[in-house]
């Protein structure tokens, strides 16, 4: 073969090559491109920190996300499938304000196959995740969709309860989440894959008035531990029904934090609330500094043991104070003296009131001037 011929060959050779790979773009390759036929926005928007909301899919499903609804106009993008800390875009249409907000999620296919009337899977929706936004605030929690969905079984879920949405997670209380089952839904169905699963209800919510992101979860009355429900599916067991209200309405609610009350007192403008010299407590809005005359609730959450949060455990380095200085917790209104390390219970409210005057006196002082617990009303809601 000549050198003329030689080099035409390789020339056809590259040439079909880059045909090859224009076409597979063109035909939307689901491996590379990240918008694929419905033409959903799936980049990863955690790199450029222009995103929203932080996820994580333990499934091999490309999946599109919904802000409390299923329409075109609440889309709020794709997450690749097997992704870690995927940042979904942040349509400034959608995300105007810190909310607690619904987040559903549909498969590609689903999408593809009901874009005329979304709202037809209301009922069988891939899932749902309880996600909270804060608008111009922290929004690093990640939040996690459970591999044992997009299976060929079914957990349909029936939660007509007045108030409690719940939050359904797999192996424990801190475990991922396998879904969402608004108050007042009469029926959620979710798919499954074949497996063994352990399922413990969670009470995630948005306490506006106090501006407080709660946790609780139900407690069985006989054990004492986080209430569980355990169940299989394969080998002809294809589905499986758990009515939420006739199975919880009889057991009692504990919560997996501690409450801060913070009433600031001083003459120094705003103070915030910290952990050390770097950790900074925020309001579930954001919002970091309690100003004088606004006490503002935060929450510390329990360390998680086993499949039950802690009833307990010691912090020792509260600090108070303006952005410019804080200062440790003390003893007493009296007693100056740090407080050091101090035993916080799960189910109590600890009112903390901060005085002094960070300008005049260059002093700040803070002590726990209340221990309570916290009102069941506030924990359990109505069926």
């Amino acid at each position: 073969m000549g050198i003329k011929r030689k080099i035409t060959v390789m020339l056809f050779t590259v040439l079909m090559a880059a045909l090859l790979f224009s076409c597979d773009d063109l035909l939307g390759n689901k491996d590379n491109n990240q918008t694929g036929d419905s033409g959903v926005d799936f980049n990863n928007h955690y790199t450029d920190n222009s995103y929203s909301i932080l996820v994580r899919n333990g499934t091999n499903q490309r999946l599109i996300a919904f802000k409390n609804e299923l329409s075109l106009n609440a889309m709020i993008g794709g997450i690749l499938p097997n992704a870690n800390n995927h940042g979904l875009p942040k349509n400034p249409a959608l995300f105007t304000a810190s909310a607690a907000i619904t987040m559903i999620l549909l498969t590609e296919e689903q999408f593809n196959a009901n874009k005329s009337n979304l709202n037809a899977l209301r009922y069988t929706p891939f899932t749902r995740v309880s996600v909270f936004y804060n608008h111009g605030g922290d929004n690093s929690k990640v939040y996690e969709i459970d591999a044992s969905l997009g299976g060929p079984n079914e957990l349909r879920i029936i939660n007509d309860s007045q108030s409690i949405d719940v939050e359904l997670r797999v192996g424990g209380t801190a475990g991922p989440t396998l879904g969402y089952a608004p108050s007042q839904m009469l029926e959620t169905t979710f798919k499954m894959q074949d497996g063994n699963y352990v399922i413990f209800p969670v009470f995630r919510r948005y306490n506006q008035a106090r501006d407080l992101w709660e946790t609780v979860y139900p407690k069985g009355s006989g054990s004492g531990t986080a209430w569980s429900y355990s169940l299989s599916f394969g080998e002809g067991a294809t589905s499986t029904i758990l009515n939420l209200k006739n199975l919880l309405q009889q057991t009692s609610f504990s919560t997996g934090a501690a409450w801060v009350y913070i009433i600031n007192q001083t003459t120094s403008g705003g103070i915030r609330f910290m952990e050390g010299t770097n950790y900074i407590y925020r309001t579930a809005t954001g919002l970091e500094q309690v100003m004088p005359g606004t006490p503002r609730t935060f929450q510390v959450n329990m360390p998680n043991v086993g499949n039950n949060f802690a009833e307990s455990m010691e912090v020792t380095n509260w600090r108070f104070g303006p952005p410019q200085m804080q200062y440790p917790l003390q003893v007493s209104a009296t007693d100056t003296t740090e407080l050091g390390t101090k035993t916080i219970e799960a189910g109590k409210m600890y009112t903390i009131t901060v005085t002094g005057d960070y300008n005049n006196d260059g002093m700040v002082r803070a002590w726990i001037s209340a221990e309570t617990d916290i009102n069941e009303n506030e924990l359990g809601g109505k069926w």
